[in-house]
Parts: structure tokens; C-alpha cells; sequence
């Protein structure tokens, strides 16, 4: 079997990816194919003596695309901004052209007017309307046109279908010299989705952004040996093979193997690991690790590219494209909607003409039908639900960047929390001190700071932290430590005690002339808030799990404190290996992490969460981004998403009751179409009034809960619930 990460060029439907997916499914030799069209790409998995690369680009090219190789992340980037910009013009064109359609519109609704005045209102509703329809939403309408085409019926074909109906029954009206018209309908469907595309649009950037962010965690220059001496070089020149150097204190720029030199590295960018290690010659080293120590001298083992930053970028991408497109409850609907409707207007008509209405009154009450059917509260049911949600959990300190991820922490079945920097602060600090005879505490830190003193490195600033105040006039950087000289001329000299202890702890010897005067234990330390968050998610019945890059000493001595067992501990674990321990835990699962090294869980899962303070490259691939404050914010994320979820639901509810009146009515003609705009304004009214429940819902969530009041009664949100 092969698997290849394809671009796919011209995607932009949520529904076309998914209609594009199950064309792919249906290959001879295909065994699975995810499109996600946040980031336009296809991963799929065939065996190539079934099926070429040529078949699958024949498939995506009939379907109206075109397959590429893997988009690089800037081009991805820059091809969206393009777009972004496209959309905002287009979306300024339907809002100024739309507003004066929709005056002349209201105005023979709800004025009396003579007929010669309020004809060429219409006509003026109708000459506004034009640009904001064929124009503006010429993508829409042939997105809409694609979805028929894929058989993946969505949003853009229900849309579509409302707004040029409204727009053929107008013209109709006016060829019969009439002044009733809907024009103004379809410019609001227009307008609204367009809105719903520039967020969409804005989303899908964000999520290519979070390759671009691994990109820029590891350097694009190397110091190369040349005949002129060390002269730095891109990295995308560097071959295999060539010698590097890295001085101390700097990030490592390729993957290599250490040729010269003896140091210390932190690979927390990689593993997340906060622990040290020791590297010497014939060690391997990967690019992103800090050399704390001083210079090395490394052979190049791995291309640009291929690096194992670069393939963590390609995990992130890989698992983001496996997701595939999911639909939403408004995007089932959607496609159920836009077969049933357009099916139910033809019969109407076909049963008008053959009860004895003529054919032209028979053809334009099903054509009202279709305009009847207004699909507006359905088109904003699910975006105000998660707009309200975005605004409240601002607010609250998060940022949802996934609306749709986010919905999955309304339902979870399990959570997986990375160890260092998310459950503690990823920062060392003194946690014992051990002084030999004669020396009191006090005096073992002035010691150790006086050797740590203006050095920087993560060692130093804790120990420095727990003396209080730097000592003397400064140390001086060793191979494994740091050395300075007292009051007394005596050599002071701070340096590592061997491994870690069975706590995770890792222990520092400090020599004075040789004599060895105390031992300091370092540590990674707990948030203070972890314990109590463990243990209300545990409450709610949510299945918990902790994966770290950590040795097993560290991970199993922290879960005990949290109350974890051994067997809900995943120690040791590289970034792919946090990515596929998600699939065999209860699903929706949501994983929390900060670092480089997280990308890949966060992508791969239902819902990635980062923390304050975390790398850009995990704040660009997480969905719900906590931007200030603590991990408690976990707990309002998934109590905001359940409440999310309940409002979006009774809003779609709110919607197919409007149109469950709505049908029958316009079947039977027994109304116009001004009582067909006033019901359509009123059923959008209540599902924007019914979404501001949502932030005074969260305001008192701390309050018992009250029994459901509101428009709908707790059968149908009952109902709604289990969709």
C-alpha cells in the first residue's frame, strides 16, 4: 500500500471535500482517503497495482480540481490571503448592494403605495440585487453547481437554490406587472454565507499557519566548514554529509552526529523533556535542541526537509488531512433540505395543475414554495451559536480557533494531558537541598550561585531563583557545569550528580577546592491547579491519560501525585507516538500540550488544546487556544462547549419549525409574500435572540441548574440533542 499528502487545488466547500472523499473511497484499490479542506490537501492510503497516481488525479479532475504535490505551507498561506482579500471585496459588494435592495423591498411590504410607484421599487430591489447575486455569489453558486456534480449536497446548494428562486419568482412577479418581490431574501442568503466563507477562509489560515510555526522553531542558517573557515549558509544548502558547527548557547540547525565535542543539549522543542543530556562524540543530535554547553562539531545526517522537525511538520499536516471534513449538524440538514425542498415544490405544482389551477399559477406556487422554504435561520443557526461561544470564551481567557473541533469537548469520552510545561510549569526549580557537615543550607546555595551567577542556562536561573539574588562577579560555563571563586580565592565548582533519582529529581553535586560541601536536587514543578482539574474531569466520567517524552521515574512519580495509575501513563513517548495513542483511547478525545513536540497529538486529535504561554507552533495547531490563567480554563471549555452544543441545536430546531409551518402554507397558498418575509425575519430573530442565552447561561453556570424555558419545549431540544 502507498500513502502520499496530496494538494488539492480550487477546493473550498466543506461539502465538495466531502463529496470529493467518498469519490476517492470509490476507487478500485483505495483503502481510505481523508480531504480536509482547512488546509485543501487529501491523504490517501491504494495500493498502486489497482490504482495510479494518474486515476486519482483523473477523479479529482472530474470532479473540477486539480491534484498537486504538497502545497508548501507560505504558498498555502499566501494563495488564502489572496482569497481572503477576493472575499472581502465581495462581501463589501453584497452588504452596500444588498441594504439597498432590501429598502425599496420593506418599503412595499409595509407601506401603502400605488402600484406605478411600488412596480419600479421592485424593479430597483430587483437592479441591486443583480450584482449581489451573480457577482458576489457567483463561488457560491458554483460551488453549489460542484456539490450536485460530487452528489454531496450542502449548505451552498440550499443556499443557492433559495436565493435564485427568489430571484426567478420575482422576475416572474414582474413580468405579470406586479410589485411583489423576494429579491431582498436572496441577497441576505448571499450576504450570509459570504460572511460564513470570509470566517471559514480565516480559520483554514490559522491552520496552515501551524506548519509554518514548526517551520520557524528550528533555524534556516548553519555554521558550514568552508576554505574561508565557518561561514553561515542556508540550510536548504546544506548537504549530506557536509560539518557544522554549534556554538554554545545556540540552537541546533541539522540533524547530525557529533563529531567533536562534549556538552549538554535540552531536546524540550522535541520531546518536551526537561531533563538534560549529555552529548559527546558520536552522539546524535536533531535540530530545534539548545546546546547549553559549548561548541560541537556535527556531520550532516539529514537533508532540509527531512529533518526531524520537518517530518514533525509533516505529522501535523498528515493528521489534520486524515481528519477529513466533518459536517455539522446545520450541514446534514442543509443537504437533506436541498433535495426535499426542491422535491416538494415540483409535486406542488404537478398536484396544483392536476387539481385544476392553470399551469403558470401552478408553476409559481411551487416556485413560492421554494422561496417559502427560506433556509435563513438555518444558514445562521450553527455560526451565531459559535460566534456567542467565541465571544464568552474570549472573555473567560480562551480563543477557539476550530469551532468545530471545539463542539467535540461537548461529548468527551477522554483527555490526554502532556507533563512538562502543561501539567507542571516546564520550568526547573529547587526542590531539596542537601548540605554536608559543617555547612548549613544558606550557605550550600551562596556557593552554587556564586557559580551560576551570569550564566544562562535553565540550571542557573533556578538556582539563582532559590538563593534569592546573583553572588559574586560571575562563573564561568564548564563541559557539565559552572565554576567560580569565593572571597577566599577557593574554587567553587557546581556540576551534574549523575542520573535521576526515582522521583524524577535531578540531583547536583557542589565542590569546594575539591571537597564536596551539599547536593541540590532540581525539579520540574506541579501547577497548583492540576490535582483539582484531574479530578473534576475524572468526576464527569471523562477517562484521563498522561503521555510525556519523559523517563518512566518522572511520569510515574507526578501521576502519583495527581492520582493517576501506572496504567493511564505513557512515559518515553516520541511525538508520533502521543499522535497514535489517541486512536485507542474513548473517542471524542481531546489532548493538552505546549510544545513543538505536541503538534502532532494536537492535530490528530478531536480537540487539541494549548496552554498559556505555550509555542506558537502548538498554539497554531490547537483548536482552543487558553490565552491567559490556568488549567481550570479545561473545565469551562468543555461546560461552554456542552452549552455550545444545546443552543446550536435548539436554533436548528427554531429553524425546521419555522419551516415545518412555512411549507404547508405556501403549498396550499394561503400566503403572500409579505407574510412570508415577516415570518422569515421573525424565525431569524429568535434564533439570534435564542444564541444570546448562551453567555448568560456561562455567566451563571454555577448556579443550579433551571428547568428549560425559552421557545421550545424540552421534547424537541431533547430531540435535537441526540443528532
Amino acid at each position: 500500500m502507498t500513502r502520499q499528502l496530496f494538494g488539492i487545488d480550487g477546493l473550498a466547500c466543506a461539502g465538495c471535500a466531502r463529496g470529493l472523499e467518498k469519490r476517492l473511497q470509490s476507487l478500485p484499490g483505495v483503502r481510505a482517503a481523508g480531504v480536509h479542506y482547512l488546509t485543501a490537501s487529501a491523504l490517501v492510503d491504494w495500493d498502486e497495482n489497482q490504482a495510479s497516481r494518474a486515476d486519482l488525479s483523473a477523479a479529482v479532475a472530474k470532479a473540477g480540481y486539480v491534484m498537486a504535490p504538497r502545497h508548501r505551507p507560505d504558498e498555502v498561506s499566501a494563495a488564502m490571503g489572496r482569497d481572503l482579500h477576493r472575499l472581502g471585496i465581495r462581501l463589501a459588494v453584497a452588504v452596500f448592494a444588498g441594504m439597498w435592495s432590501m429598502v425599496p423591498a420593506l418599503v412595499i411590504y409595509f407601506t401603502a403605495l400605488g402600484p406605478d410607484v411600488a412596480f419600479w421599487l421592485a424593479v430597483a430591489s430587483g437592479l441591486f440585487a443583480l450584482p449581489v447575486v451573480f457577482w458576489a455569489g457567483s463561488g457560491i453558486l458554483w460551488m453549489a453547481w460542484r456539490s450536485v456534480l460530487l452528489r454531496a449536497p450542502g449548505m451552498d446548494l440550499l443556499i443557492g437554490l433559495g436565493a435564485l428562486s427568489a430571484c426567478a419568482v420575482s422576475a416572474w412577479s414582474l413580468a405579470q406587472g406586479r410589485s411583489e418581490v423576494w429579491f431582498d431574501t436572496a441577497t441576505m442568503l448571499i450576504t450570509l454565507l459570504l460572511f460564513g466563507r470570509l470566517v471559514d477562509t480565516a480559520t483554514r489560515r490559522s491552520a496552515v499557519d501551524a506548519l509554518r510555526a514548526m517551520e520557524d522553531a528550528s533555524p534556516e542558517t548553519a555554521l558550514v566548514e568552508t576554505d574561508a573557515g565557518w561561514q553561515p549558509q542556508p540550510c536548504a544548502d546544506v548537504a549530506i554529509g557536509r560539518r557544522i558547527a554549534v556554538d554554545a548557547g545556540a540552537p541546533v540547525s541539522m540533524d547530525g552526529v557529533v563529531l567533536s565535542g562534549d556538552s549538554q543539549i535540552n531536546r524540550a522543542v522535541l520531546t518536551g523533556e526537561t531533563a538534560l543530556v549529555a552529548v559527546g562524540s558520536g552522539d546524535r543530535v536533531e535540530a530545534g535542541a539548545i546546546n547549553l554547553g559549548r561548541r560541537l562539531i556535527l556531520r550532516v545526517e539529514r537533508a532540509f526537509g527531512d529533518r526531524e522537525i520537518d517530518r514533525m511538520g509533516g505529522a501535523i499536516a498528515l493528521e489534520v488531512a486524515r481528519r477529513g471534513t466533518r459536517a455539522s449538524a446545520s450541514d446534514h440538514w442543509a443537504a437533506r433540505l436541498s433535495v426535499a425542498i426542491p422535491a416538494l415544490a415540483a409535486i406542488t405544482a404537478l398536484v396544483s395543475f392536476g387539481l385544476g389551477l392553470g399551469a403558470e399559477a401552478a408553476l409559481l406556487r411551487g416556485l413560492t414554495l421554494l422561496v417559502a422554504a427560506c433556509p435563513c435561520a438555518l444558514a445562521i443557526a450553527l455560526p451565531l451559536a459559535q460566534m456567542r461561544a467565541a465571544q464568552t470564551a474570549a472573555a473567560q481567557g480562551m480563543r477557539l480557533r476550530d469551532p468545530d473541533a471545539f463542539g467535540a469537548l461537548g461529548h468527551l469520552g477522554s483527555i490526554v494531558f502532556d507533563k512538562t510545561g502543561t501539567l507542571t510549569t516546564g520550568q526547573l526549580q529547587v526542590v531539596e537541598l542537601r548540605p554536608a557537615e559543617g555547612i548549613d543550607a544558606a550557605q550550600l546555595l551562596q556557593l552554587a550561585a556564586l557559580a551560576e551567577t551570569g550564566i544562562s542556562h535553565p540550571i542557573a536561573r533556578a538556582i539563582i531563583a532559590a538563593h534569592g539574588c546573583e553572588a559574586g562577579v560571575g562563573g564561568r560555563r564548564l563541559p557539565r557545569g559552572a565554576e567560580a571563586e569565593d572571597d577566599a580565592g577557593r574554587v567553587v565548582e557546581i556540576g551534574a550528580a549523575g542520573q535521576a533519582d526515582a522521583q524524577g529529581r535531578s540531583w547536583l553535586v557542589v565542590r569546594r577546592d575539591g571537597r564536596e560541601v551539599g547536593r541540590i536536587a532540581l525539579a520540574d514543578t506541579l501547577r497548583p491547579e492540576a490535582a483539582s482539574v484531574l479530578a473534576t474531569l475524572r468526576e464527569q466520567g471523562i477517562v484521563l491519560h498522561m503521555a510525556t517524552g519523559d523517563s518512566a521515574p518522572a511520569a510515574l512519580a507526578l501521576a502519583d501525585r495527581l492520582g493517576l495509575s501506572a496504567g493511564s501513563v505513557s512515559h518515553d513517548c516520541t511525538p508520533s507516538q502521543k499522535a497514535a495513542l489517541l486512536g485507542s483511547l474513548p473517542r471524542p478525545v481531546a489532548f493538552v500540550g505546549d510544545g513543538v513536540n505536541d503538534g502532532p497529538a494536537l492535530a490528530a486529535a478531536d480537540c487539541g488544546i494549548s496552554v498559556a504561554d505555550a509555542h506558537s507552533a502548538a498554539v497554531q495547531t490547537a483548536a482552543v487556544v487558553i490565552t491567559a490563567g490556568g488549567l481550570t480554563h479545561i473545565a469551562g471549555a468543555i461546560t461552554l462547549s456542552r452549552g455550545t452544543r444545546r443552543i446550536a441545536h435548539q436554533n436548528l430546531a427554531l429553524a425546521l419549525i419555522y419551516n415545518a409551518f412555512m411549507l404547508p402554507a405556501a403549498a396550499f397558498g394561503l400566503i403572500g409574500p409579505a407574510v412570508a418575509a415577516a415570518a422569515m425575519l421573525a424565525s431569524s430573530v429568535s434564533v439570534i435572540l435564542n444564541s444570546q442565552r448562551l453567555g448568560r447561561r456561562a455567566a451563571g453556570e454555577d448556579r443550579p441548574a433551571a428547568p428549560r424555558a425559552g421557545w421550545i419545549s424540552a421534547g424537541v431540544a431533547d430531540k435535537f440533542e441526540t443528532l
